[in-house]
């Protein structure tokens, strides 16, 4: 039995440091309380799949309630770097909303945080990309909704008055961030 426990100590030492599985650091991580449930008999909320491109992440939002800030850095992380920044908390209910203005229960995330580093590499390849990007600083998604024009999405962004919002005819996809109001259009 001894030699049992200790060659399981040397294959996975960071149980022997109070090592918890996933699950469990999961479930301690969440609050204690839970929302109420659908009154009995009325149809529960339809969840939003918010999709990422890139690192090919799923978040399931329940438009009730939404998800936990920190589960929003990590979906929408740098991809390049796998690095984390804090998101502005208006993104993902920007991105549910739109997704339910078009009835549409998926949305692909096509950009979320952007590392300096890595705003700075793509610059020096020709991208379209800004020096000081809403992106770097956690106030930036870029996203698409399968099935819905992108022109159509563009116009939605505008009339939202939440802050930039990019039209990317070419790539399919739609700009919006929280900073100072403001319009283009790119590839």
């Amino acid at each position: 039995m001894k030699l049992a426990l200790a060659l399981l100590a040397m294959t996975t030492p960071a149980l022997a440091d109070g090592y918890k599985p996933k699950k469990d650091r999961e479930r301690l991580g969440k609050s204690m309380t839970h929302p109420a449930p659908p009154a009995i008999g009325s149809k529960p909320a339809k969840l939003i799949n918010l999709y990422n491109k890139w690192t090919n992440d799923w978040l399931a939002v329940d438009p009730t309630s939404p998800p936990t800030i920190a589960e929003v850095n990590i979906f929408l992380r740098d991809h390049f770097t796998n690095e984390a920044t804090k998101m502005d908390p208006k993104l993902v209910g920007t991105v549910v909303g739109a997704a339910q203005q078009f009835k549409s229960d998926v949305v692909d995330v096509v950009s979320g945080f952007r590392h300096p580093k890595y705003n700075l590499m793509l610059r020096k390849k020709g991208h379209q990309v800004a020096r000081d990007s809403q992106h770097t600083h956690g106030n930036a998604v870029d996203f698409m909704i399968p099935s819905v024009p992108t022109k159509k999405l563009h116009d939605w962004a505008v009339a939202q008055k939440l802050g930039g919002v990019g039209l990317y005819m070419e790539s399919g996809f739609v700009h919006m961030d929280t900073g100072p109001i403001r319009f283009w259009s790119g590839d």
